[in-house]
């Protein structure tokens, strides 16, 4: 095909998916039922944007030029308003039109408009209103969790969005001023997320969330500082990893901050102290150390129980936790790494990679993993003249400490 006539095709195409495109319009509203007293951002135009299967797949979709209604059936219910009267004002709102819900009940929006290729066409959707009789709190932790009690260290920023009920029905739009407290401020949101900054104050308070406009609010403030910690967990392996070392290493320590009981959202630093140094000490040999909010990380110096007390930086230790260190055997070559698509010679040997706490099988011609060694104890490989192991092959079984 030569260029000239591919590119007629190509226009004539374009041509047609054009003009099959001028066949209708779409209104979009809020996408549930929106709360009494709440704004909602209003969408319409070419419903070839929609890609609702009815269009072809070049569809290209037209302009409004002129609308020549835009209407509620029922103003008390839900009124179609500017941008410009959102409280937050124009600068924020970015969107032309809003619909406001004004009573429970429900009303139909319609659009109708003129388009740049001289059609006129028209959408309509339906808007339920609901009157919200319940708020609550919802703040996302860094480990993607949900909490009502929002903790924060003092002097932090901290932000919160929050549910509105009718019910058990959860609302949507954006609810001015649903909310107060001490040191909140709302933030403007097209997308009905009701999001809030709290400014927390430079002392320990817990504020309980108030509202004007609904009797029941679930939600607190709660700004804290190094004397509200009420505890701190450590943990320096998991069931199938174990801090096993064929020779001197590091290794990390997470550990989760508690004010009375909850987990703080975003995490901070803590100070670890060793009191068994030859085991295992910060990875300069100090005693006491601080890591960063995300994890510490500690040195292995021998087989043992190691023991760590934790605190706040400058604090009294608020809990101490002991945990194995292994120095277990090198794997032979070749067993380094573990997977059950890797071969294995002997029916009935057993092998393991460093610091895990499984045991491999070997079973049909490849390695199955068997159930985690016990907490305290770790896999390892031995001398095949121990009970269980199969002379002249390669043995590994769970072990605790030596």
């Amino acid at each position: 095909m030569s260029r000239l006539v591919e590119s007629r095709c190509i226009l004539v195409l374009a041509v047609a998916a054009t003009a099959s495109c001028s066949n209708g319009a779409v209104l979009g509203g809020p996408g549930g039922t929106l709360a009494v007293g709440a704004y909602s951002p209003l969408g319409y135009g070419d419903d070839c944007a929609t890609q609702n299967g009815k269009l072809p797949p070049l569809c290209l979709p037209h302009q409004v030029t002129e609308i020549l209604e835009l209407s509620s059936s029922d103003p008390s219910v839900a009124e179609i308003i500017s941008g410009q009267d959102v409280p937050s004002g124009a600068v924020a709102a970015l969107y032309p039109n809003y619909v406001l819900g004004k009573g429970p009940g429900q009303a139909t929006l319609t659009f109708k408009g003129r388009f740049d290729d001289g059609s006129v066409r028209q959408a309509s959707t339906t808007v339920q209103v609901g009157s919200p009789d319940s708020i609550k709190l919802i703040a996302v932790c860094d480990d993607g969790s949900s909490v009502t009690n929002l903790l924060a260290s003092l002097g932090a920023q901290e932000n919160f969005g929050l549910q509105i009920y009718a019910g058990t029905e959860e609302l949507v739009g954006w609810l001015p001023n649903a909310v107060t407290a001490g040191g909140v401020t709302q933030v403007y949101d097209d997308w009905g997320n009701n999001p809030y900054l709290w400014q927390a104050p430079a002392t320990p308070v817990v504020l309980q969330l108030q509202s004007a406009i609904v009797a029941k609010v679930t939600g607190t403030l709660t700004a804290f500082g190094p004397d509200q910690v009420t505890d701190i967990t450590l943990q320096a392996s998991s069931d199938s990893y174990r801090n096993a070392f064929t020779t001197p290493g590091d290794f990390d320590v997470s550990h989760t901050v508690l004010v009375n009981g909850q987990s703080i959202c975003h995490p901070l630093p803590v100070e670890l102290h060793s009191s068994t140094p030859a085991i295992c000490s910060q990875p300069t040999d100090e005693d006491v150390w601080i890591g960063d909010q995300y994890g510490t990380q500690a040195a292995a110096h021998a087989e043992g129980l190691c023991t760590l007390g934790v605190s706040m930086p400058g604090g009294p230790v608020l809990a101490t936790y002991s945990f194995p260190i292994f120095f277990v055997s090198a794997p032979p070559a070749g067993l380094e790494v573990l997977t059950d698509t890797d071969p294995c010679a002997v029916e009935g040997e057993t092998a393991c990679q460093v610091g895990y706490g499984q045991v491999g099988l070997c079973k049909s011609g490849h390695w199955v993993e068997q159930p985690f060694c016990p907490a305290d104890q770790v896999c390892d490989f031995v001398s095949t003249t121990t009970p269980g192991c199969i002379a002249g092959t390669v043995c590994a079984q769970c072990r605790g400490l030596h």
